[in-house]
């Protein structure tokens, strides 16, 4: 409490102490605008569906095939990786290749496109031998 206040007696008793002593300012004294940097902003989010048709474990690489061809991801560490409620981990993506597939990802600075979220199509449903179909 006590620091307070003695922060607003320094701040209010400052101006009127200041402009006493103070000469006229002229132009080039002035303080110059310091230009600051925006941080950078992320490319926007982007979304492909096609079939898991390479898997690279080693180089955290996919390459899924779509109707207007292949298009390569790297797998980002700490993508999300799903199969309906089931969470997979990046090393299991090899066991899924020919699967459906949903890959969000933003594409970087050089092309390179980087793959956050990674949705497998579920898995159909399995049919016992005794249910007659």
């Amino acid at each position: 409490m006590r620091l307070i206040i003695i922060l607003l007696a320094i701040v209010t008793n400052s101006g009127p102490i200041a402009a006493r002593g103070a000469r006229p300012a002229d132009a080039s004294a002035r303080p110059r605008a310091v230009p600051f940097s925006l941080p950078q902003q992320q490319p926007p989010e982007r979304s492909l569906v096609g079939t898991l048709d390479e898997v690279d474990a080693a180089a955290a690489l996919i390459v899924v095939k779509t109707a207007t061809g292949r298009q390569s991801f790297l797998v980002q560490n700490g993508a999300t990786i799903r199969q309906g409620s089931k969470t997979i981990k990046a090393a299991e993506l090899g066991a899924h290749r020919g699967e459906r597939v949903k890959v969000r990802y933003r594409e970087a600075a050089g092309g390179v496109r980087r793959a956050e979220w990674i949705i497998l199509a579920s898995p159909p449903p399995s049919r016992g031998k005794g249910n007659g179909l």
